[in-house]
């Protein structure tokens, strides 16, 4: 058994892969393998991952078919023997130092998760630092319930209404993204962890969420170890140029969020939906903007009936009925308001007039 085991999911990413392997290789630590998982690439990223496994026998690969990275990274759990994992992506990179100081700080606090900062790069330069937000070094029992996972799984009622009330940064979360965190592989082995393969986006929410509501310990490092590489042609940057998409993604996680819960409160009688319940009032405004980009290529009346589509689920329906919005002199409780008295198409109207004003919406 090694120390780390790296879960790499692979999808045409053969102009970045090679620093992504060589980063890991030139780590100042060795107790690793690596499990590159090819998810059916059509370019010349298999070959990559052939040559490279070639190069060094601490390197797995598997080719598959084309079935989405949930279903990849499941694939090298099965078979991933490290007391840690982590999953990266073929596009990133790390910093030389990431793995020692992460298996020392695991070690050392006797964490079953390690959480950390990140960069995000562009065209060759760092453009933004994103170290954890978290005060603490340490997050143990209960207070991973109440203050740690908070962070992760959403938006709650009260964020919105603290962002309605002028709160800086009140809507601000944790990336959620497991590039970030090194997970104890028999957390995952033991409470039979695994990637929804019907998410198309946030798989790493939910995947977060639950080692989280399992660990005993988890580690904070206040320091950047991983780049985040932005590409228009990733993934996340494709899927978020379809409101369709987003639309359907949206309903997909909906279902797994609740269902997540549900295995939670079952596990541990914490019920943790008001942590996330006004991320899907947030949702609804949100495709509302995205849908009426798209009407006049569409069809209007196809895109509102669409976004209906989420907003008439009855899970929105019962969060929208228990959330409570302040009576406040701003016009960011306008539409939480037309949302819950149901008053679906004046809102719809309303963005579209906000759109030929060119407004953007931002949390």
């Amino acid at each position: 058994m090694s120390k780390i085991s790296i879960i790499i999911p692979v999808y045409n990413v053969e102009n970045y892969l090679r620093r992504c392997l060589d980063s890991v290789l030139n780590q100042t630590f060795h107790d690793f393998n690596i499990y590159i998982v090819d998810d059916g690439s059509t370019d010349g990223t298999g070959k990559i991952c052939d040559e490279y496994e070639r190069k060094d026998e601490r390197i797995t690969v598997i080719h598959k078919k084309n079935e989405g990275v949930s279903v990849a990274r499941n694939t090298a759990i099965e078979i991933a023997t490290g007391e840690y994992f982590l999953f990266f992506d073929g596009d990133d990179h790390v910093e030389p130092s990431c793995l020692e100081e992460l298996y020392e700080t695991a070690i050392r606090q006797n964490a079953d998760g390690v959480l950390y900062g990140y960069y995000l790069e562009e065209n060759g330069s760092i453009i933004e630092t994103h170290l954890p937000r978290m005060k603490k070094d340490l997050y143990q029992g209960k207070e991973i319930m109440t203050k740690l996972l908070p962070r992760f799984i959403g938006v709650s009622s009260k964020d919105i209404v603290n962002w309605i009330s002028g709160e800086k940064d009140a809507l601000k979360k944790e990336n959620t993204a497991l590039w970030r965190s090194m997970v104890k592989g028999d957390l995952i082995r033991e409470n039979n962890i695994r990637f929804k393969p019907q998410l198309k986006v946030g798989e790493d929410t939910c995947f977060t969420t639950e080692y989280l509501s399992c660990a005993k310990r988890c580690a904070v490092i206040h320091k950047c170890y991983y780049y985040l590489v932005v590409r228009d042609t990733s993934t996340i940057a494709t899927y978020e140029k379809d409101p369709f998409a987003v639309l359907k993604g949206k309903t997909d996680l909906l279902t797994a969020r609740r269902e997540l819960t549900e295995r939670i409160k079952t596990r541990s009688g914490f019920d943790i939906e008001k942590y996330w319940c006004g991320t899907v009032a947030m949702s609804c405004v949100q495709l509302a903007f995205l849908m009426t980009k798209i009407s006049k290529k569409k069809g209007w009346m196809s895109c509102y009936q669409a976004w209906k589509t989420y907003i008439k689920q009855p899970e929105v329906q019962n969060i929208m009925k228990c959330l409570h919005i302040p009576l406040k002199r701003t016009v960011k409780v306008i539409p939480f308001f037309l949302l819950k008295w149901r008053m679906y198409f004046i809102l719809y109207c309303c963005v579209i007039g906000l759109q030929l004003c060119h407004y953007e919406f931002n949390r």
